[in-house]
């Protein structure tokens, strides 16, 4: 979850050569999953088959599967919407949706699945034989998601249909297991391993449909339109549909760049914006993993959201701030997208290098009238301003970012250790070690581990390995050590 223009925002308050890694998807084994959705006015039906591959080193004799839809449910622990946000998000009232899981095909056979985690948050499908590792099973899942009357990642509003982490997608499985994602308010309660899709996607014909993935078909039938999506090494899927889109586009690098809008006064502005932005970085950190990228407008209370090969761009933004959103979300197609991580442990990763991202562009190009030096200085008095707040409120201020999103008391703390703190970081790091140090660790750190989820220690392990010593230094940052 992106917060509005955070670097950009403190600066008004206070007044390339190519360079390209492998980025192939390759054909190496991982898991498939075909997913067979119809939207009925705000219900979606759908049959999902998920052909697991076990790329563990362990035998498996079940699956666990994150269930976000059913966040928005009535008695949910966890509210996906932050009280701060709540009147915002549902501006027509309180509206609540769910996902319900009609029947679960394991191995060929139908099996005793139930619903657990901390907030019934995960469903769990016993399997009729172990997996051993780089074996295969398929599951069948068919399930219902109703959908709430909310601006948020999945929900109907007025102008939009937000269908985002909408479907059962498998946990990560590390050493402890598989990894149960809580849907925390703050940040991005998100973590998943890349695997291929083929989604089949059915609605009223008069939807204009932005996607993650190519478009491989279009198949009008009276008023129902369906469409077919391919999309490899991908970490989740994602919708947006509107009848008010407008589309316009250009091709970068072999890969066509969609804006969707329907309240726009400048879109060819707003487009230009994602393509400069695309091609700063590709050239800056390495190759875009897809043939496709939207840039998508919708209702959204935050900034913006990212997933692969589509972000979500709030309408609601200042028109001064619209622009950097888009930039912000385009830099985390290389910063989780492709390099990915956990991000309830580990926000830090991908929003910290998505927003210096941001720095590291308006610093090129300088015709924007934002110069490095003063969004630096601005984050740098953010920070303060920050500490200062919660010293005079708790007695305390707590700098480490090397935290779990439970362990967070406000947006307010988690949007200076996640994104401004991190700035102040790189741009020290970039300042001790070098241009050219700096810069080889980035594009390391994207070669080594496009496609992969990645920890502090693996970034810390990249610049480790061009010589850049840098141990001591990441750790007084993460664990709050350093003084600024």
């Amino acid at each position: 979850m992106k917060k509005t223009s955070f670097v950009l925002v403190a600066i008004f308050l206070l007044a390339c050569v190519p360079f390209a890694v492998g980025c192939k998807n390759g054909q190496s084994a991982r898991t498939h999953y075909q997913i067979n959705a119809t939207l009925n006015e705000y219900t979606l039906t759908a049959t999902q088959t998920v052909n697991y591959y076990n790329d563990t080193d362990t035998v498996i004799n079940f699956l666990k599967f994150n269930l976000y839809a059913n966040a928005y449910r009535k008695d949910a622990k966890y509210s996906p919407v932050s009280a701060q946000n709540y009147s915002q998000s549902y501006p027509n009232g309180q509206s609540f949706g769910n996902i319900e899981i009609k029947n679960v095909v394991a191995q060929g056979q139908n099996v005793d699945f139930s619903i657990e985690g901390e907030d019934k948050n995960v469903l769990l499908v016993p399997l009729i034989a172990e997996i051993f590792p780089d074996e295969r099973a398929k599951i069948v899942i068919e399930y219902t998601v109703n959908l709430a009357n909310v601006i948020s990642r999945t929900g109907y509003n007025a102008k939009t249909i937000n269908l985002a982490n909408f479907y059962p997608i498998l946990c990560v499985k590390d050493k402890d297991g598989f990894y149960e994602c809580v849907y925390y308010s703050a940040g991005d309660p998100f973590y998943s391993d890349c695997a291929d899709y083929e989604v089949s996607f059915s609605c009223n014909s008069e939807y204009v449909v932005s996607s993650s993935g190519q478009k491989i078909s279009e198949n009008v039938n009276g008023d129902i339109a369906t469409y077919k999506f391919k999309l490899d090494n991908a970490r989740s899927f994602a919708f947006v549909l509107s009848k008010e889109f407008q589309v316009i586009n250009k091709k970068s690098n072999d890969v066509e760049i969609y804006y969707y809008y329907y309240d726009d006064k400048t879109p060819e502005q707003s487009l230009d914006y994602a393509v400069k932005s695309f091609e700063f970085f590709y050239s800056q950190f390495g190759c875009y993993p897809y043939s496709t990228y939207s840039v998508t407008q919708t209702k959204f209370v935050q900034g913006g959201m990212e997933y692969p090969a589509l972000v979500m761009i709030s309408d609601c933004l200042e028109e001064g701030a619209y622009g950097e959103v888009i930039v912000h979300e385009t830099a985390h197609q290389w910063w989780q997208t492709a390099v990915g991580n956990n991000e309830i442990e580990y926000g830090f990763l991908d929003e910290g290098l998505a927003e210096y991202s941001v720095i590291l562009f308006y610093e090129r190009f300088s015709e924007y009238g934002l110069s490095r030096e003063n969004m630096i200085k601005s984050a740098e008095q953010t920070y303060k301003v920050f500490c200062t707040v919660s010293d005079k409120l708790f007695g305390k201020v707590d700098t480490k970012m090397l935290r779990s999103l439970k362990d967070f008391n406000s947006e307010y703390e988690y949007v200076n250790m996640a994104y401004i703190k991190p700035c102040i970081m790189y741009d020290n790091l970039r300042k001790t070690i070098g241009e050219k140090r700096f810069f080889s660790g980035l594009k390391k750190y994207y070669s080594e581990y496009i496609y992969k989820n990645a920890t502090p220690d693996d970034l810390v392990g990249c610049f480790e390995k061009i010589g850049a010593g840098t141990n001591g230094f990441f750790d007084s940052f993460f664990n709050g050590k350093v003084i600024i």
